[in-house]
């Protein structure tokens, strides 16, 4: 799924996974309910917006699909400056927000 989103974003930097999830335990990522991943109404509404806007849904594909996730912002020393923890698949941090972690100089 990586190489997919490398592809597709493009983005300016550096990005991880973690087959292993032993950063995300370490960073205190934590895991869903079925019932708060597949059910919670704010996930579907996250789904229903994202296609509205074109984007299409892919299969999980072996993913754990109820593995939570989060943003981590480290400075060039590889010092963690900002974390944010989702509390559900929906809960993404805003792109006001990641930006503003990267240009804090802590």
């Amino acid at each position: 799924m990586l190489k997919l989103f490398r592809r597709e974003l493009d983005l300016p930097f550096e990005y991880y996974g973690d087959p292993s999830r032993e950063s995300y335990e370490a960073f205190g990522f934590g895991r869903g309910s079925v019932a708060r991943v597949w059910l919670d109404p704010r996930v579907w509404r996250r789904y229903a917006a994202l296609l509205l806007r074109g984007r299409r849904l892919r299969p999980a594909a072996g993913e754990d699909t109820l593995q939570l996730g989060g943003d981590v912002v480290a400075d060039a020393e590889g010092v963690v400056r900002w974390v944010y923890r989702s509390v559900g698949p929906e809960d993404r941090p805003s792109v006001r927000e990641v930006a503003a972690a990267v240009s804090r100089r802590v």
